[in-house]
């Protein structure tokens, strides 16, 4: 008995496409409407835009800690620290930080007491470091690295946010347009061919 004959198809199967190879071919389909160009051109600007804006609030939160930095540098050289002893019992005075009378010696020799900001760790008789103007009296000390970073990564993700809402509405807007003109264009169309067909 004779065998079947072998089938002359190849076992393979069809070559797989590329998606580079696909997404030109839907690119250049006849079925693609002048409004999915527009919507491809809208997402590309998008993408593009948030990008750039990520760059630019990057370099936004450095040139914020570089002039904080340089503000703070200003400052402390018109300020002078000094060690002084926490003399009464803290109290709060807001997140984070307390309240207390310190005490300190001038450098005269002359004592003075005044009530400053300390760490809410801070007890009697703890050493806590305050800062002196020219005339000798207390005064805010210079924003530490802590802060000035904190405060120009916020800033720039503040900013960033704001960027993005605006890009996402942007967008929202625009491919809510792009689909109410599609909307018209097929009413528009089945006005013409929906009697045609009916007919048929």
């Amino acid at each position: 008995m004779a065998s079947p004959a072998a089938d002359p198809r190849s076992s393979a199967g069809a070559p797989r496409r590329s998606r580079l190879a696909m997404a030109r071919a839907r690119h250049h389909s006849v079925l693609r409407r002048p409004s999915d160009r527009w919507r491809s051109a809208l997402l590309e600007i998008q993408v593009l835009a948030l990008v750039t804006a990520t760059v630019l609030c990057a370099l936004l939160g450095v040139s914020l800690y570089q002039q904080g930095r340089t503000h703070a540098q200003q400052v402390a050289r018109g300020l002078r620290p000094v060690q002084a002893r926490v003399i009464g019992q803290p109290y709060p005075a807001g997140v984070g930080a307390d309240m207390a009378p310190v005490s300190w010696t001038a450098a005269n020799g002359s004592t003075h007491q005044d009530s400053v900001e300390v760490p809410p760790a801070e007890r009697v008789g703890d050493r806590v470091r305050i800062w002196l103007d020219p005339t000798g009296n207390v005064s805010t000390g210079p924003a530490t690295t802590a802060n000035l970073v904190g405060t120009a990564v916020l800033s720039a993700l503040l900013v960033m946010v704001g960027v993005e809402a605006v890009l996402l509405v942007t967008g929202a807007v625009a491919r809510s347009r792009l689909n109410r003109r599609d909307q018209e264009v097929w009413a528009k169309e089945w006005l013409e061919y929906e009697p045609r067909w009916s007919r048929g």
